[in-house]
């Protein structure tokens, strides 16, 4: 099994909390794994897909139920959402593809702007360099080799966050470019 790079969110792995990141309403319930994912059920199996990277692959601010990654059969959430930044995503991306539960599985990696503090034009080859089945989506500027979602369609329940219609929008979207 992996464990979270993230300190903050390994640090509550086994719990569940009611405010995370930028989501303090207190009305979604963050079930958080003992490997310090955001899931009901330890990453003990191999996927069919992976998500890693931003706060919207987490689901900030929308149920478990709704948030992109479930619209998926057979994925794992390796969402990052508070304190972080992309070279974490792609920490657990390493150890992911390090690890036995890396077998054909299609890797989906949704990229966060941190202009002042990373380069995802230069992040991105680096990570093709891991291996060759990664989605990289971003979702405001557009980043060369990167699929561009478009805008939020609702907001989450803090407003901070894409909401559910979106969630949904885009996983129907992702499963067009993975079909090609």
């Amino acid at each position: 099994m992996i464990q979270n790079s993230n300190k903050p969110l390994y640090n509550i792995k086994g719990t569940t909390v009611t405010c995370w990141g930028k989501d303090q309403t207190g009305t979604i319930t963050y079930n958080i794994n003992n490997q310090g994912f955001r899931s009901d059920n330890d990453y003990t199996w191999s996927p069919s897909y992976a998500f890693f990277g931003s706060s919207t692959i987490f689901g900030i601010g929308v149920d478990d139920k709704n948030i992109l990654v479930n619209q998926f059969d057979r994925a794992q959430n390796y969402g990052l959402a508070g304190n972080y930044l992309n070279c974490d995503s792609i920490e657990n991306l390493k150890n992911f593809i390090a690890s036995p539960l890396y077998k054909d599985t299609q890797i989906i990696f949704f990229w966060i702007d941190r202009p002042k503090q990373e380069d995802i034009n230069e992040l991105i080859p680096q990570t093709n360099n891991l291996c060759d089945n990664i989605l990289h989506i971003s979702q405001g500027k557009k980043y060369s080799g990167a699929v561009n979602l478009m805008p939020h369609i609702d907001r989450d329940v803090s407003n901070t966050h894409p909401g559910v219609k979106t969630h949904q929008l885009w996983a129907k979207t992702i499963k067009l470019c993975l079909k090609k």
